[in-house]
């Protein structure tokens, strides 16, 4: 590796967060994932954005160990990158000047100073500005209509606490009237600040601020902010002396180049795009897939390119188009939703020519384009995976497409309907009040589409071998599905039914037709069952339990005696919080111990002091057997228990058999 800075050098900008997909999966496959979350902040993606008046629009606060996009210093990144190579892998203070092609793929390199190398293999990994890439196509950077003045506040939480308060622990977005403070805590306690403005190419050389004079330097810039919050405009006046004025560029969307015997790019240097920490994250997922490509390539390295070629800009243009489909909706106090709306509008002024956009053009919403004349039925099953997914990647899998084709659904949605539909909030994507409101009615439609078109002869159990498969708890299991299995052993004999225990991965292949059923209790939070028919079971009291010598225990339980007990907590492995709560009974308020299931629970209550809580029928078939006592709680609880299925199911006449035997079962016992 030739590099152009010195070994000390280290100008690699504030922190960013790395996505699972992208850069975590690179330090994975690098074998560096343990060194990272060492050095990593899980909790550092917090984001606040706010108006001029220092009100915050939307906070996105990372949630209780959520740690699905975790934050690391670049500079603690780089570090961990170097350390992980082999010595004098590197080759510092090594400009790049001119690339002469050898047969066979080799390149002659002539950098300044006057050292020459060759290399079978070229890879340009040189930034927005490559020298590589000019070697392999003529698309050139173009300013992306925003520039910036970076600033920094150093140890802010002991010298600016008020500063580094507002900042809060991740990242803080202040955005209105096409300019921007961005600021940033770094690991060190120091706010890295980006003044960010919407203006033409020049400006940062024409606009009279002084920054090798701090001090005039902070005045002018605070003439840009006169309405603005002191809060806020504080960042500004307590930043050092350290000021660097930077403009952004981008690489045409699309940048593409044929493939050519021993030379390539990555990163930056082949889709450079106006982002917030993606640059980063496509560089490292680029370079993961380069090296698996050329280490597999055998005597074909330029196949091997070109295969990580299609699929690097695949995964490039279903960002762009990511990027550049989020809206606003013209009505938000502050302007923008988010940070990724601000670049793509100041982007689009750079596109323009960067030419002052009207009071007319910023007052229109950006999905502007007329509704289609003709309505594509084929966007049903797009629309219906994007409601449930809430994320085009996931949505693409989910009905087995390509990212690019799923981001082109979506985008003839956003036109169809005038309305973004996904929205990103901080570092996800959420539905619209319209996409909220399709939710249902696309549920229902499904199922009524799929009903038609899967119509056949009625179902016949007692000819039918067909196979269903059910997820479901123990208490299902034992109380509902075990009679159940006895009577279809006689009205369906070759109907076969397999049961799985509820699982992390259940919701996954109820989406996937893999499960005909999932059984479950609505009162269960999981967002990922919101897309699919739900059919509620008949409920069942819950019951305290304790063993049959327990000798403090009365007739009853009221909250609080049950609160005093020594108690078994219930959880699960897909619901695997120690405060979950069953109905409305409660748990002890001195759970000592956990159990995956309702039975275990009162298997570890049997001759002990402890008391567990479970559904009444359960404890009917099984607590004598093990010398328990019910107690009853007042107030009563309750266990509901719901079925839910793909709308594709509904009309089924099998699946309906089966959820309706289902149901007669459950209101009989």
């Amino acid at each position: 590796m030739y590099e152009r800075e010195s070994a000390a050098a280290c100008g690699q900008g504030g922190a960013l967060d790395l996505h699972p997909e992208l850069g975590l999966h690179a330090l994975r496959e690098a074998g560096l994932e343990n060194d990272f979350w060492a050095r990593a902040r899980p909790r550092g993606l917090d984001v606040k954005i706010l108006g001029k008046d220092a009100t915050v629009h939307p906070q996105d606060v990372t949630p209780e160990g959520d740690t699905g996009r975790p934050e690391i210093d670049r500079r603690a990144l780089r570090d961990m990158l170097l350390d992980g190579l082999a010595p004098d892998s590197v080759r510092w203070g090594h400009t790049l000047g001119t690339v002469t092609a050898l047969e066979g793929g080799r390149h002659e390199l002539h950098f300044e100073g006057g050292a020459v190398e060759t290399c079978d293999l070229l890879i340009g990994a040189d930034g927005i500005w490559s020298r590589v890439r000019p070697t392999l196509t003529d698309a050139e950077p173009v300013y992306a209509g925003i520039s910036c003045i970076e600033i920094g506040v150093p140890e802010a939480h002991r010298t600016q606490p008020a500063l580094a308060a507002l900042v809060g622990r991740g990242t803080m977005f202040a955005l209105q009237e096409d300019k921007g403070l961005m600021a940033q805590r770094a690991a060190d306690g120091r706010l890295r600040i980006h003044i960010a403005f919407r203006v033409p190419e020049d400006w940062l050389t024409t606009n009279g601020i002084p920054y090798d004079r701090p001090e005039r330097a902070r005045a002018a810039i605070l003439e840009h902010f006169t309405d603005w919050a002191p809060q806020l405009t504080d960042l500004v006046r307590h930043c050092d002396d350290a000021m660097v004025p930077r403009r952004l560029y981008g690489l045409p969307a699309g940048t593409s180049w044929p493939t050519t015997p021993g030379r390539t790019l990555l990163g930056d240097a082949a889709h450079g795009m106006v982002s917030f920490c993606w640059g980063v994250n496509l560089a490292m997922r680029d370079a993961a897939d380069l090296a698996r490509a050329a280490i597999g390539a055998g005597d074909d390295l330029t196949a091997a390119i070109a295969g990580y070629e299609k699929t690097m800009r695949e995964r490039a243009a279903a960002m762009v188009e990511e990027l550049e489909a989020i809206t606003d909706e013209g009505t938000v106090p502050h302007d923008v939703r988010n940070l990724g709306d601000f670049f793509r509008r100041m982007a689009a002024h750079g596109r323009r020519g960067s030419r002052p956009a009207s009071s007319a053009e910023r007052s229109l919403p950006p999905v502007v384009a007329d509704r289609p004349t003709k309505i594509d039925l084929n966007l049903l099953i797009p629309l219906s995976a994007l409601l449930s997914e809430r994320s085009v990647t996931r949505a693409a899998e989910r009905v087995s497409v390509s990212q690019p084709a799923m981001s082109t659904a979506l985008a003839k949605l956003r036109r169809h309907f005038n309305d973004p539909l996904l929205v990103r909030a901080g570092r996800a994507m959420v539905l619209s009040p319209l996409a909220e409101s399709l939710v249902n009615p696309v549920k229902e439609l499904l199922g009524g589409m799929y009903g038609v078109l899967d119509r056949t002869e009625e179902f016949d159990p007692a000819t039918s071998t067909r196979t269903f498969n059910l997820i479901a708890d123990d208490y299902v299991t034992i109380v509902m599905l075990r009679p159940l299995l006895s009577e279809l052993g006689e009205v369906a004999p070759d109907v076969r039914v397999s049961v799985t225990g509820v699982h992390t991965g259940m919701f996954d292949r109820l989406r996937r037709g893999q499960t005909d059923l999932l059984i479950w209790p609505p009162n269960v939070p999981a967002d990922e069952l919101t897309s699919f028919s739900r059919g509620d079971l008949p409920p069942d009291e819950l019951v305290a339990v304790v063993d049959g010598d327990h000798p403090d225990v009365g007739p009853s339980l009221s909250r609080e005696e049950l609160a005093d007990l020594p108690g078994i907590g219930i959880g699960s492995q897909a619901a695997p919080s120690s405060g979950f709560t069953v109905g409305e009974g409660g748990l002890s308020g001195r759970t000592v111990a956990m159990s995956d299931t309702f039975v275990g629970a009162a298997c570890l209550v049997s001759g002990t002091r402890m008391v567990a809580v479970i559904p009444r029928r359960l404890f009917e078939r099984l607590g004598h057997a093990m010398g328990l006592r019910a107690v009853p709680l007042e107030p009563v609880g309750e266990l509901t228990e719901a079925m839910y299925w793909d709308p594709r199911h509904t009309a089924d006449p099998a699946h309906r058999w089966l959820r309706e035997r289902i149901q007669e079962m459950a209101a009989r016992l």
